[in-house]
């Protein structure tokens, strides 16, 4: 997976770009020290200038209005929140006029933000003080009152919180004042950048020290970068939150959200300010110091599924692989494509007005449908039924383009993450975004009559603690589909849905991630030095049975410390008997049990 960078042949920016910000998944607005204020378009390759601002306007950041519930044929003009260094915020409307200006802070205003559910915005200044304003510019409350100056402040995913930076300290501030501030020391130097995903609920953070950090939300180290030479200018997630990126003198780095680098590019574009991503995740725009507003797109990311191997070598170029019979070939699309889900014996590809379905047995004969919208934040697959999160909802299609299902329980789509949503071959589960030790969990039409959403019965279950990742077993019949959770105690749960006595039972403690296989009821968790397996997660209502199922393998590592993963050719499911004779001879305890 790498990066492919791209710009204007002349900056079209005179002097240093300061802010970059997605309209869509095609526009872009940057600001600059020369007052103007340009939008780009990635389609025609055309730059218009919107608005020349007054000599005195030094813009130091920018936030378009998130676009919410913006299904159906409603239709919301652009508002754009822009703070300057003489120490104001500006309410800008798409044609580039100011609505309205207000006096927020004494000296530069450094950061202003929109909340993500639109209802207000904040504001960071030199002054120390964060400030909490309504969407139309009134001031709701002083947040903080400090003697340092604030480079940046973000919002919590869920707007009940704020995240700032005190000099070389992180500190999280609850709106509501009963709750405890959680203040940590983050690094050595002074903390320039910041940011908060809404889908993983993490925390990256960016220092004149040279390293970028991730943090959870109590403060905890989960991952440090190398030192870079020059401090880190800039730094942004992806809205899956599975990547994010970090901006530096001539240096730009892409890395999974663990922090493992991806690919590292040195463009001469002196410092990097500002790093914005699209809503789909699959491009980015960056402020530089040089006066270029450079992008970029992912190219060569893979996607795998037993002999298959699928990889995105353009923007509308599909390369797909048998790695068995060595037979490849390319696939164009009309538009650019945007999602890509590789599994159950079918290839999904998501573009920015259509959804393309490929059997790999044959590749050139797709099943489309069109989109709703052209913002596609994820796509997973089951063995009977597909699902599409756009901005507007979740819809469940089935492998003929049939649409079976929308699903309705309040949460906002363009949030959800892979860890809260799992589908199942007849059930779709997600955590609830309001209260968190909730889930819902929907049974799915799978026949040929579609049903409305109303119809689908719903289980909800409550956990005793914070749920933080979910997943569906992916086979057997639904009266007996299981849901495997992990709390943030990293405690593995695992529950019979449809079970009239439902019961959470414990299967482990220390698990950091977890799948269930495709074919069997097999269940493999993640530690940070061993992989496990359940082979009958059912067997968590009787301790001894448990022992005897469960097999736990140390990960191999070789001197350079990387993982070594060791293929191995599978057991064909339909020979029961003569593996049972088998496990007999062997007199191995864990699979005898597994066979009684």
């Amino acid at each position: 997976m790498k990066l492919k960078i791209s710009s204007f042949k002349e900056p079209k920016h005179v002097g240093v770009v300061i802010c970059v910000s997605w309209n869509n998944t095609e526009d872009v607005f940057s600001c600059g020290d020369d007052h103007k204020l340009l939008k780009w378009n990635l389609v025609n390759s055309e730059c218009m200038t919107v608005m020349t601002f007054s000599d005195d306007f030094y813009p130091t950041g920018m936030h378009l209005f998130p676009k919410i519930n913006m299904g159906g044929n409603k239709h919301q003009h652009d508002v754009i929140l822009i703070s300057t260094a003489d120490g104001k915020f500006h309410i800008v409307n798409h044609n580039g006029r100011i609505e309205k200006t207000i006096n927020a802070h004494q000296g530069a205003c450094l950061a202003a933000q929109w909340s993500p559910d639109g209802a207000g915005l904040l504001t960071a200044g030199e002054d120390g003080f964060v400030k909490v304003w309504s969407r139309n510019g009134l001031l709701r409350s002083t947040i903080v009152q400090s003697d340092v100056p604030c480079y940046n402040a973000v919002w919590s995913p869920d707007s009940s919180a704020i995240l700032y930076t005190k000099e070389n300290f992180l500190v999280i501030k609850h709106l509501n004042s009963n709750n405890k501030i959680i203040k940590w020391k983050a690094h050595e130097g002074l903390i320039l950048c910041v940011a908060w995903n809404a889908n993983n609920n993490m925390i990256i953070s960016g220092s004149e020290d040279g390293f970028s950090k991730i943090w959870d939300t109590f403060g905890q180290q989960i991952s440090v970068s190398v030192k870079h030479d020059q401090p880190i200018t800039s730094v942004s997630w992806s809205p899956a939150g599975d990547l994010f990126v970090i901006g530096s003198y001539n240096l730009l780095r892409l890395c999974s959200a663990n922090g493992w680098s991806h690919c590292l590019d040195r463009p001469a574009t002196g410092s990097i300010y500002n790093i914005a991503w699209s809503s789909d995740g699959t491009q980015l725009a960056a402020a530089c110091a040089n006066g270029h507003v450079m992008f970029a797109h992912i190219i060569e990311r893979e996607y795998t599924w037993k002999n298959f191997s699928c990889t995105q070598t353009g923007r509308k170029v599909i390369s797909i692989k048998d790695i068995i019979t060595d037979q490849s070939d390319q696939l164009d699309y009309p538009d650019r494509v945007i999602q890509i889900a590789l599994g159950f014996n079918h290839l999904v590809i998501a573009t920015v007005k259509q959804c393309f379905i490929h059997k790999l047995s044959s590749w050139n004969t797709p099943v489309t449908f069109d989109l709703k919208e052209g913002t596609i934040s994820m796509i997973l697959l089951s063995e009977r039924c597909l699902c599409v999160v756009e901005r507007a909802g979740l819809s469940v299609y089935s492998y003929m383009g049939r649409l079976l299902a929308s699903p309705r329980w309040g949460a906002r789509p363009d949030t959800l993450g892979r860890a809260g949503l799992s589908l199942g071959p007849d059930s779709l589960a997600a955590i609830d975004q309001t209260d968190r030790k909730l889930i819902h969990v929907f049974d799915l039409p799978t026949g040929l009559i579609v049903r409305s959403s109303s119809d689908n019965t719903v289980t909800k279950l409550s956990h005793k603690m914070t749920v933080s990742d979910i997943a569906l077993s992916q086979s057997g019949p639904i009266s007996e589909r299981q849901l495997a959770l992990l709390d943030y105690n990293r405690d593995l749960y695992v529950i019979t849905v449809k079970d009239p006595k439902a019961k959470f039972n414990k299967l482990g403690s220390q698990i950091l991630d977890i799948v269930w296989s495709s074919e069997t009821e097999l269940l493999v968790g993640l530690r940070a030095s061993s992989v496990v397996a359940w082979c009958c997660p059912r067997a968590a209502t009787q301790t001894d049975w448990l022992a005897l199922t469960t097999v736990s393998k140390e990960i191999t590592s070789q001197p350079d410390r990387r993982v070594c993963r060791r293929r191995r050719r599978p057991y064909l499911s339909w020979k029961w008997l003569n593996a049972a004779r088998v496990t007999r001879c062997l007199s191995r305890e864990v699979v005898e049990t597994c066979c009684r």
